[in-house]
């Protein structure tokens, strides 16, 4: 390892391209990327409004992010990592390029045997003269790791339905391996009819967003929250798409019904949101394969997570897509969720996980969401893909858990083939934990408002619970988020909400906590 290089030293050897200091000498193919970086211009006056992030963390290295504010061309920047929030030792310090195609996001892949597994690091962005802010993140553990493996989850975080006031509290978890958004990660157009904030974002002023220059605008809204730039900076991040990163319930090539005036074609709206979504989450894109959100991410020997696309790849929504109607076409066999592709890879990759828990990052429930019982109500969900529910729940190894987002409401039960549980039905095979929302109304806030939404909840939740056997916990009105921790013989998951997000801060608190044993697909709750 080199010595720690003061400022004056580090900018004469950046001017002269000399970036990769703690490398060995590199090939020739890494000498001309080297020096086609060195014959680019060092960033001055920069800013970095939206913050600072870290994601797909490997036993030696993580993705770094950051977006670059002044800058008119390309240009190269330095990443620094130590660790010490001070930055007294640094033991690695690469070039990084901030380029105008990509909006002056950076994506940079640490990857050095300075960085050790399980252990955490402070990283941050400079230029000639600017010291960007500070993160922090840990290194994955090695897979044999028994340590317990602990995940934050959250979704839904409409601007303007009010503060990210879960995310402050989620912010100060000290102990988490990452944390995973499970989509609506933002909200393409304006859905709240008395906004806390106001989301002006669009052509038209009126948060509708279709081009890439609108998205773009959108992420930046999201990112003036300084709750949700203290979450990314503090731990590493998971991020996938649901439907609102580019238009609500859009299915595969077709379009939602939510906008009523299209400004440009679907599949271009498409891709703007993709490129958008991309270019602000702490991800590179696969090769050959640019738009893939699925794979998997392993944290020791207890726990592996399998991130799913449930958009890209999906029939369209049975019966048009309305809720409440009686729908029996989403029991069809054929209809596809997944896309071939992906179930195969998901079915694969589930049964030769040789970790304990088996956890799926999923968009849209998978139990059964019934009122009366039996008769489901949203065709969006798993309940209109009914077929390759089964198949999938048919072959799913002991020990799997779903982790679920999308529909604002805390929820958590037994998973069964048929989506449900009761008189007939075959018995659990998984588990299930829905985590609420940062902000996103609910059914009891949407038709009671703020003031009403506690008032509402205990008979809404009542008549939940009794419709859907398979459910052990619903809470419709709390915001927040969840913490799930993988031990060698349990599965320990917390949630937590804030009194209000109409404020900027809140205090925490534990709605409910939940436990499953090893082996068995039941869900204990322990708050009872």
């Amino acid at each position: 390892m080199e010595p720690t290089l003061d400022r004056r030293t580090f900018l004469a050897a950046a001017a002269t391209g000399a970036g990769g200091l703690l490398l060995p000498a590199p090939l020739a193919d890494a000498r001309r990327r080297r020096a086609r970086r060195a014959r680019l211009p060092l960033a001055r006056e920069v800013a970095f409004p939206q913050g600072i992030a870290s994601g797909q963390p490997g036993t030696s290295g993580i993705t770094l992010w950051t977006k670059v504010q002044g800058l008119e061309r390309d240009a190269r920047l330095q990443i620094e990592i130590s660790p010490d929030p001070d930055f007294r030792r640094v033991i690695y310090r690469k070039p990084a390029i901030a380029r105008a195609s990509n909006g002056f996001a950076i994506h940079h892949r640490a990857q050095h045997s300075v960085l050790k597994p399980g252990e955490r690091y402070h990283y941050r962005f400079v230029s000639c003269t600017v010291d960007g802010p500070v993160g922090r993140f840990t290194t994955a553990r090695p897979a044999d790791s028994r340590e317990p493996a602990r995940i934050g989850f959250f979704s839904c975080q409409d601007y303007e339905s009010g503060y990210y006031t879960p995310h402050a509290a989620l912010a100060q978890e000290d102990d988490l391996d990452l944390v995973i958004c499970l989509g609506d990660y933002i909200y393409e157009k304006h859905y709240d009819d008395a906004a806390v904030r106001k989301d002006s974002t669009g052509a038209n002023g009126d948060a509708e967003v279709q081009t890439l220059p609108e998205y773009r605008d959108k992420y930046a809204l999201y990112h003036s929250d300084a709750n949700l730039r203290a979450l990314r900076a503090a731990h590493p991040l998971l991020a996938i798409w649901d439907d609102h990163e580019v238009e609500d319930n859009w299915a595969r090539d077709m379009p939602g019904s939510a906008t009523e005036n299209p400004r440009v074609p679907f599949l271009e709206r498409r891709a703007a949101g993709f490129q958008a979504f991309f270019e602000h989450m702490p991800r590179r894109r696969t090769p050959g394969d640019r738009d893939r959100i699925y794979g998997s991410q392993r944290i020791g020997a207890n726990a592996e997570l399998f991130l799913l696309d449930q958009r890209s790849y999906r029939d369209d929504q049975p019966c048009g897509d309305q809720l409440f109607a009686p729908c029996t076409d989403g029991a069809a066999p054929g209809r596809t969720l997944l896309g071939a592709a992906q179930k195969q890879w998901l079915l694969d990759a589930l049964g030769r996980s040789g970790a304990t828990w088996k956890v799926v990052g999923n968009q849209v429930m998978i139990m059964s969401l019934d009122l009366p019982a039996g008769n489901a109500i949203n065709p969006d969900q798993w309940d209109g893909y009914a077929a390759e529910r089964r198949e999938i729940l048919e072959r799913v190894p002991t020990d799997t858990t779903f982790v679920t987002g999308d529909i604002h409401t805390f929820f958590a039960g037994r998973v069964t083939p048929s989506g449900r549980q009761g008189l007939g039905q075959p018995a659990p095979v998984a588990t299930e934990f829905v985590g609420g929302s940062i902000t996103s109304k609910g059914v009891a806030d949407s038709a009671t408002g703020e003031g009403g939404r506690e008032a509402g909840k205990i008979p809404a939740d009542a008549t939940l619970m009794a419709n859907n056997p398979h459910f052990t916990y619903a809470n419709q009105s709390s915001k927040g988020y969840a913490l799930l921790e993988a031990k060698p013989d349990e599965l320990l998951v917390t949630y937590k909400g804030v009194g209000t997000t109409q404020t900027p801060t809140s205090a925490p608190f534990t709605l409910a906590r939940f436990r499953v044993p090893r082996g068995a697909a039941e869900v204990e709750n322990l708050s009872v």
